[in-house]
């Protein structure tokens, strides 16, 4: 690893700095920021966190198509912030909140090599199915399962803008070969891209599960621990919805018993309902 990261007491915003200059991640939106501290704080009462929510008419919008997604497949239509409040519960409404955030503060410019579009696209695909494996393996880790493997890439596009002179080759290689992208970096850098995202999760604040996922997306077995869908998921590569898709049903079968014939129609369906999901994103 880089010396500075071998000093005592160095912070994951430090570390960031070392690998990405004076780039300084972007605050999230006040009024998602709000949310989040309401729905962390057991004092507040649904009504307050749905006054709030929908006092911004675009948080409203965006939070209301998350939860009437295919993803979600609800049997029935959710009209209104009170009511996407109540049936979804907190934690869920944090991870759509942390999404939502998320995606807000990404770049938006056009960046060499990397393409915003099939990002999304790949990010969407690897969300519904682990939400759908997230329900076989632990149904409790549904929400979180779902925001983790939307967001265990996020650092690329940052990194792809802020290094574009280096990291852009380590990318055009992953999209031209059959390469693990975690092994490409860890050749050229002392860093991964799942590593720089796990500081990300830091400086956010996100949960302490969604940090550990996203971090450990690429790691071997012994880290499918917190939530193993993600792991489960991050095979699935940018290039071409099928690319990944064999190794992980062979992973799920051999890792968590999961029939391969039941994993195929969860692909089926999850890359289905993700081209709803890729709309609200890209």
């Amino acid at each position: 690893m880089l010396k500075i990261f071998n000093k005592k007491q160095i912070t994951p915003k430090e570390k960031m700095k070392a690998i990405l200059g004076d780039y300084e991640l972007p605050s999230f939106p006040v009024i998602v920021m709000s949310a989040m501290e309401k729905v962390r704080d057991a004092d507040a009462s649904n009504s307050e966190i749905s006054e709030l929510v929908a006092s911004d008419p675009g948080l409203s919008v965006r939070l209301l198509t998350t939860v009437n997604s295919a993803a979600y497949a609800l049997k029935h239509k959710v009209n209104n912030i009170d009511h996407a409040v109540s049936l979804m519960g907190r934690g869920e409404l944090e991870s759509i909140l942390i999404s939502v955030a998320v995606h807000e503060v990404m770049p938006k410019e056009n960046i060499p090599v990397f393409d915003a579009q099939r990002f999304w696209g790949a990010a969407a695909r690897r969300a519904a199915l682990a939400r759908g494996l997230a329900d076989q393996i632990d149904p409790s880790s549904r929400s979180e399962s779902y925001t983790a493997a939307l967001l265990q890439d996020m650092a690329v596009p940052i990194l792809a803008q802020q290094r574009a002179d280096d990291y852009g080759p380590v990318l055009e290689r992953w999209y031209a070969n059959d390469f693990d992208l975690v092994t490409l970096e860890s050749e050229t850098f002392d860093w991964d891209h799942a590593t720089v995202a796990m500081w990300m999760c830091d400086d956010w604040g996100f949960p302490d599960r969604i940090a550990e996922a996203i971090g450990a997306h690429h790691g071997t077995n012994d880290d499918l621990i917190a939530l193993p869908a993600v792991s489960l998921v991050g095979v699935l590569r940018e290039q071409g919805e099928s690319t990944g898709v064999e190794q992980l049903v062979e992973s799920a079968y051999e890792n968590y018993g999961l029939s391969r014939d039941l994993v195929v129609e969860l692909v089926d369906t999850s890359f289905a309902a993700a081209e709803d999901i890729a709309r609200m994103f890209a």
